[in-house]
């Protein structure tokens, strides 16, 4: 997915206006109405490519799944390696779930230890929950690392509304355990046998990332020609220019049908909102 800036978004909305400049309290009229057609485009269709995501690994507190995750850097106390396994004990709980990624730094050893992996497993069999292990891609032999380590889970969107939630990895197993849940401002409350699980794999719709500003440089393209003719149709109605704000609507609505068509056509809807269910159980497949 490639990005605009707001910069050429502002200078197309000028060419179209047929103006050179605009006062500042227009500026920021057309800012205003830029963040609004944005959002609607993003509220447009539940399959836009850039914002899917199929599933990712979320960490879970009493089985409510928030929609934010704020990473925290986390001190290692002991590090070894096992051939290519690496354990890691921090001084708390890791805060993370398996299946997440996180960045290793300041470990010392014969076969480094840092850089960012994908954790393979959390000791659960302690309340501390302060021990994961994640592999490297060589190494054989054992050791022990020395030296101040951090670990920091790698940073994960925002979620703007759940579509499925499992138990694993529903990419890469033959099936995967599926939950109901509902949704409040805590976020996706999973319904029935999560009481082991710290955390779940959740198939989920990202923030738009608005709003955006006069410096913003992700601009997404497939926006970008509906929401230079909408806020133009925008202006225009502002200046009391009805019947040509009405007609460059319909040219911006025309542009932003043929983007819907390209992201409905990529059988997104078939992914991710797929479900076989029986009378013991609901999987996906």
């Amino acid at each position: 997915m490639t990005n605009r800036t707001y910069t050429d978004l502002f200078s197309l909305i000028k060419s179209l206006c047929g103006i050179s400049s605009f006062t500042s309290s227009e500026q920021t009229s057309i800012l205003n109405f830029v963040n609004r057609r944005i959002r609607q485009a993003y509220g447009s269709s539940q399959v836009w490519p850039r914002y899917i995501v199929g599933a990712q690994a979320r960490p879970a507190t009493d089985g409510v799944i928030a929609t934010t995750f704020t990473p925290v850097s986390k001190s290692i106390t002991s590090a070894t390696r096992s051939g290519t396994t690496v354990t890691v004990v921090c001084s708390t709980a890791v805060g993370f779930v398996s299946g997440m990624y996180v960045t290793v730094a300041s470990l010392s050893g014969t076969v480094s230890p840092n850089g960012t992996y994908q954790v393979t497993g959390i000791n659960t069999t302690t309340i501390a929950g302060d021990t994961f292990t994640y592999e490297l891609t060589t190494g054989t032999g054992t050791e022990t690392y020395t030296g101040s380590g951090t670990v920091i889970a790698v940073a994960v969107p925002d979620i703007e509304s759940f579509n499925r939630i499992w138990a694993n990895n529903p990419l890469n197993m033959v099936s995967a355990n599926e939950y109901e849940f509902y949704v409040d401002l805590d976020g996706a409350h999973v319904v029935n046998n999560y009481s082991s699980l710290d955390g779940f794999w959740v198939g989920f719709i990202k923030s738009y990332g608005g709003p955006f500003t006069v410096n913003s440089t992700d601009i997404p393209d497939e926006f970008f020609p509906y929401v230079a003719h909408a806020s133009y149709a925008d202006f225009l109605r502002m200046d009391g220019q009805i019947e040509k704000a009405m007609a460059e609507e319909q040219v911006a609505q025309q542009y932003l049908v043929i983007e819907l068509d390209k992201a409905e056509t990529q059988r997104n809807n078939n992914t991710l909102y797929r479900r076989i269910s029986t009378y013991i159980s609901r999987q996906s497949r």
